[in-house]
């Protein structure tokens, strides 16, 4: 017989409910490790971080609900982000709670102060609203948009209804996917 295959899971039911204070933050937010590098985030309404640093990883990020405020930046439900490392943060908040998906490319070191400006740039995606061509958006260092299904197993998460594979080739009627391999 054989083992079942990975199980995709809507991500907005799931529980974060792992209590963790991000560096500098003022606040413990729900946190629910997903496989692969991927954590869920549950910003509770008022979450704020008002000291300034950086990361000594790189960020990537998918807002799912709510609204998060990082360096006089909106995110919305839908939007995703590449923070290179060492992109300086000030004046993150959540007024009314968030939950997100999120991924650093190495540990997430906290270093509090101004910092140095990365190298490479910063990247704000509305996923839903993305152009993509026939290969796929290139997004962070290991994650693409695509419109279909990916070739081979990989992380994913389809766009609108924000279901979570761990290893899987997505969704077999298409749709708008996000992928990560590695």
């Amino acid at each position: 017989m054989t083992a079942p295959g990975p199980v995709a899971v809507r991500l907005t039911a799931v529980a974060a409910d792992r209590p963790f204070l991000i560096p500098g933050s003022t606040t413990p937010v729900g946190l629910a490790e997903l496989g692969g590098g991927a954590m869920l985030v549950r910003f509770p309404p008022g979450w704020s971080r008002p000291e300034k640093g950086h990361y000594l990883a790189g960020e990537e990020f998918v807002l799912l609900d709510g609204e998060l405020h990082v360096s006089g930046r909106r995110y919305r439900p839908g939007d995703y982000a590449w923070l290179p490392a060492r992109t300086p943060r000030a004046a993150s908040a959540t007024p009314d709670g968030a939950l997100a998906v999120a991924w650093f490319d190495a540990p997430p070191r906290w270093v509090a102060g101004e910092g140095e400006p990365p190298a490479e740039g910063c990247l704000h995606v509305r996923l839903a609203e993305a152009d993509v061509p026939p290969g796929g958006l290139a997004l962070g260092r290991a994650t693409r948009l695509l419109d279909h299904p990916p070739a081979q197993p990989a992380q994913t998460l389809t766009v609108g209804d924000w279901r979570w594979s761990p290893r899987d080739t997505g969704p077999p009627e298409g749709g708008r996917t996000l992928v990560r391999h590695g």
